[in-house]
């Protein structure tokens, strides 16, 4: 058994701190930028199909610019965190997010924890202080972000089809 095994497994379950949390936060938030990226691109692959100008669409206002981003990493997080219990960058880390019992955020929550977490972003400094490293969005829902050791042994479709 190697160590980093070892390690990974003595941390399966305990609660994150916060600088892995920020990595994965890190990592969302390109996967985040890349996804509108996609988006726009494909808006722009059917303009062309049906006009024939090939024009990259930009959200000139902010208000729209700014609610379609915020819709968009609700969508990316709320989906992660209700399906899987992880996002792309909770994944890599070798995070889960799930409620303090154990179960699973389900939809509503995770909705939720997704808006707060956009809405009081430095919220999740208070995991420096809180002796459970819950950030803020963690008490008001009721949820914890903790290591999930298991999570590199099985290909990740695999662990898809286990957990849904």
């Amino acid at each position: 058994m190697t160590v980093g095994r070892v390690r990974r497994q003595a941390a399966q379950g305990r609660r994150a701190g916060l600088p892995s949390r920020l990595v994965a936060d890190a990592v969302d938030l390109v996967m985040i930028a890349l996804l509108a990226w996609v988006i726009l691109l494909a808006v722009a692959a059917v303009r062309f199909m049906f006009s024939g100008d090939l024009d990259i669409p930009g959200l000139r206002e902010p208000v729209l610019r700014t609610t379609s981003g915020l819709v968009l990493c609700t969508a990316y997080l709320a989906y992660g965190w209700a399906s899987a219990g992880k996002t792309i960058g909770k994944e890599l880390m070798g995070l889960r997010v799930m409620r303090e019992d154990g179960r699973p955020l389900g939809t509503p929550l995770a909705v939720v924890r997704a808006v707060l977490c956009l809405l009081l972003m430095p919220g999740l400094l208070w995991a420096l202080v809180s002796r459970r490293n819950a950030s803020i969005q963690d008490l008001l829902v009721g949820s914890v972000v903790v290591y999930d050791a298991d999570h590199r042994r099985r290909p990740f479709m695999a662990r898809r089809r286990a957990e849904g």
